[in-house]
């Protein structure tokens, strides 16, 4: 899904139309739902949500991390320039910084759906001795609707009743700084997708972007 044209038609909201019609879908056919943002999206990346151009600095080709002061800064070579208030691509005054937590993702789903069972697995809430395991098997029997993670449950994880798996932001891992975030993003994506559609069930995987053309 492009996030641009969601920006375009009046949508802001971290959830796409197409993955908000999906996931009422499987909640009304009592199949389980895991939502996937990469926690490493901390490490703030600016882009414009216009056009998906992306701040990066012009000697290493990486993405700028933002910083408190307003300034953007390479972490690679350390050349450091102040954030504009318009994209320099497209003059559009849609910047935005991109650091949203699984925290945030759970707040906005409660709103949305009520009703809906939901548990967050990131470091947070894994802290505790076997709270890693106790979360697992209450999903896997269906203590639970909606599922929010981070990397950790990107691999090896088998539940039969999961049909749909939505990729939140793959901008996240795209745009680390980092030389081989568009080989992580590729393993991330495929890894998370590999989690829909594991049963008797179909699976289907939503991949929200503000960049869906690139290369990864």
């Amino acid at each position: 899904v492009d996030m641009r044209d969601e920006l375009m038609s009046g949508n802001r909201s971290i959830f796409s139309r197409v993955l908000l019609k999906k996931m009422a879908t499987a909640l009304e056919n009592k199949e389980q739902i895991i939502l996937f943002l990469n926690r490493r999206g901390f490490s703030t990346f600016v882009s414009c949500r216009s056009c998906g151009y992306v701040f990066k600095c012009e000697n290493c080709d990486i993405s700028m991390t933002f910083h408190r002061d307003g300034s953007l800064m390479c972490h690679q070579c350390g050349a450091r320039k102040y954030l504009p208030k318009v994209c320099p691509s497209c003059s559009s005054k849609y910047i935005k910084q991109f650091g949203s937590g699984t925290e945030k993702v759970e707040e906005a789903i409660r709103k949305e759906f009520p009703e809906a069972r939901v548990m967050r697995m990131d470091r947070d809430t894994t802290r505790l001795k076997n709270s890693y395991e106790t979360m697992y098997n209450d999903f896997k029997n269906n203590e639970c609707d909606i599922l929010i993670g981070t990397q950790m449950i990107s691999k090896g994880l088998d539940f039969k009743d999961v049909t749909l798996v939505g990729i939140l932001a793959a901008d996240l891992s795209l745009n680390l700084p980092d030389y081989m975030a568009l080989e992580k993003t590729f393993q991330l994506i495929t890894q998370v997708a590999g989690r829909a559609g594991r049963g008797d069930k179909k699976g289907e995987v939503v991949i929200q972007s503000y960049s869906p053309t690139d290369k990864a």
